[in-house]
This record gives C-alpha cells, sequence and structure tokens, in this order.
C-alpha cells in the first residue's frame, strides 16, 4: 500500500513537471507586435489584425497591431531593420515592399533577400486586368482590339506608381506591340471611383472587391493573375491561359523576422500562422477582400522573393521607368 502511494506521487511529480515549463512559458509570454507598413483600414492592415486576433489564442499572448504607414511601406521595413534585435517584433509585408519597391524607388536601401528571414506566407492574392463601363468589351482581345483603333482607350488606371500593376499593363501592351499608357492614382479607391465613373476606361488593381461590381456588370473583369481559375470567378481567364506565363505569380502577404533569428521562433511563429490559416473564420474575413489565407515554408517564401527580382528586374529597366 505505502509503496503504491509512493509511486503514484513520483508520477504526479513527474507530470507536474512535464507540465509546468509550457504553462510558465505561457504566463510570462511577452505581448508580440507585428509592423504593418500601412495605414489602419487598408487590405494589408485588414490581413494583419484578423491574424492578430487569432494569434491571441494560438500563441496565448497579446498581439499587437502597429502601423507605420509610409512610402508604400519602405518607412516600416527600414524602421523595422534600423531598430534593435527583438524577438518579439515582426514586420508583415507584401511583394510591393520586397519586390517592386527595391527594384523602382532608388531610396530603399534594404535588401529583400539578405536583410530579412521570412517566417512564411500569410495570404496571397491575384491581380485583374478590369474594363470600365465606358468600353463595350467582353475579352482581353476585345480590349487590345479597341487599344489598337483608339488612342484614349490605350490608358490603364493602377493603384500606384511603379507597382506591380504598372509592369502587369507594360508587359500586356509590349506583348502585342500596343503603347499602353499607366494612368497612377493615390491608391484603390480613388481608382476604383475613376473607374466606374468611365474616367480611366481600364484598370490593373489587386482584386479587392472587384468582384462584386464584376457580378453587377458594372465593370468586366478580362484576366487574373495566378496558376489557376478563381473559384469566385470561374468564367474569367488567367493571363497564362491568354499567352502571358510571365503575369503568373499571385501576390501575397507574409510574415518576416531579422536574419540570425533562433529557428525555434521561427518554427513556432510559421506552425503559429499555418494554424490560423486553416481557420474557416480567417477564410470567411480574408476571402470577400480577395486573399486567400494560405501558408509556406520560410525557405518557400525566400525563393518567392528572388524568383520576383529576377524575373521583374527586366522588366523594368527595359520599361524605362523612373522613380518620380
Amino acid at each position: 500500500m505505502l509503496e503504491n502511494l509512493v509511486r503514484h506521487a513520483r508520477v504526479a511529480v513527474l507530470c507536474v513537471a512535464s507540465v509546468a515549463p509550457f504553462g510558465l512559458a505561457l504566463a510570462q509570454a511577452q505581448p508580440i507586435r507585428i509592423v504593418v507598413g500601412y495605414p489602419p483600414g487598408g487590405t494589408a492592415d485588414a490581413v494583419a489584425r484578423a491574424y492578430a486576433e487569432k494569434l491571441r489564442t494560438v500563441l496565448g499572448t497579446n498581439v499587437m497591431v502597429e502601423n507605420q504607414a509610409g512610402a508604400g511601406g519602405q518607412i516600416a521595413a527600414q524602421n523595422f531593420l534600423a531598430a534593435p534585435r527583438d524577438t518579439t517584433t515582426f514586420l508583415l509585408a507584401n511583394n510591393h515592399m520586397m519586390t517592386t519597391l527595391p527594384l523602382t524607388v532608388p531610396s530603399v536601401t534594404y535588401d529583400p533577400v539578405k536583410d530579412f528571414q521570412p517566417i512564411g506566407r500569410m495570404a496571397s492574392f491575384e491581380h485583374v486586368l478590369v474594363a470600365g463601363p465606358s468600353l463595350k468589351v467582353d475579352s482581353l482581345a476585345d480590349y487590345l482590339k479597341a487599344a489598337r483603333a483608339n488612342q484614349k482607350d490605350r490608358l490603364y488606371g493602377i493603384p500606384a506608381p511603379g507597382s506591380a500593376p504598372h509592369f502587369i499593363g507594360y508587359t500586356v501592351g509590349k506583348q502585342n506591340g500596343i503603347a499602353l499608357e499607366p494612368v497612377a492614382y493615390k491608391g484603390g479607391a480613388p481608382l476604383l471611383s475613376d473607374l466606374l465613373g468611365g474616367h480611366v476606361p481600364a484598370a490593373v488593381d489587386a482584386l479587392g472587391s472587384l468582384t462584386q461590381y464584376h457580378e453587377n456588370g458594372r465593370l468586366k473583369i478580362l484576366a487574373t493573375t495566378g496558376e489557376t481559375r478563381l473559384k469566385t470567378l470561374p468564367n474569367v481567364p488567367t493571363f497564362s491561359e491568354l499567352g502571358y506565363p510571365g503575369l503568373q505569380a499571385s501576390g501575397w502577404v507574409g510574415l518576416f523576422t531579422k536574419p540570425g533569428a533562433d529557428p525555434a521562433l521561427v518554427g513556432r511563429m510559421n506552425d503559429a500562422i499555418a494554424k490560423v490559416a486553416a481557420m474557416p473564420e480567417i477564410q470567411a474575413t480574408l476571402e470577400p477582400m480577395g486573399f486567400r489565407p494560405e501558408t509556406s515554408t520560410p525557405e518557400a517564401m525566400r525563393q518567392t522573393i528572388a524568383d520576383e527580382l529576377a524575373h521583374w528586374g527586366p522588366i523594368v529597366k527595359e520599361s524605362g521607368y523612373q522613380a518620380q
């Protein structure tokens, strides 16, 4: 009897010892900060806040979003690198910050491959070529026919100069021998307003909320980036289908830390965002905004950036683009 009591007591002590470090880790966990290079209310901010809400539960600690808007995300990226090393601060970045800006803005001082340690992808999205109500077209071929015939129909709106949409439009025009002319806006909202109002005939932008205008007939989405057709737009072809393999890659949002980070930290955060991405609530929140919650390994994220730099670098140079 006494021997059994001693044995059970030893088991109980071992059990407490095995769970105590985990419980202690949760009790002492420091708040996590996600830095976003865009203003509150934007799409990048929406992704950050949707993930932050669920990461609080997955990680067992508070997760805060800090907006450091300006220069298309450049300010946040450079501030992040200049700050002291911190295992609780992470940068939410997109392909604009990590591939387009370094190729188009001379003041960018960071190397997106060497200066950041990827955690992983958080969400993907597509860019689309969309025709406004002033263009009576049903396909990309129709749009190109109109652009050849009328100088005014060669204009296409973009959310920012030197953005991915800028060079998607350039690529379509170049491949067809048409000098399509970008009209730069300060964001997607004023671009959409002018597109719906017929002030610009077409646009290239992130899908975002454009699906609803396509469905109600006010706009016509002609082609999308991505490897396959979107579930929400099954009748809209991809650029790749239409003979533009260079416009296959999707846009993305990912999480980053600094080089030299503890692999255990990187792995823990990668596992956490993978768990969040799989939650139905996240999908219900982000999919109406044009995002697909999905993850990647840190290595795949780094390779994506390297591949995009290699692809878009020659195109940016060929276009003769110069930052204003």
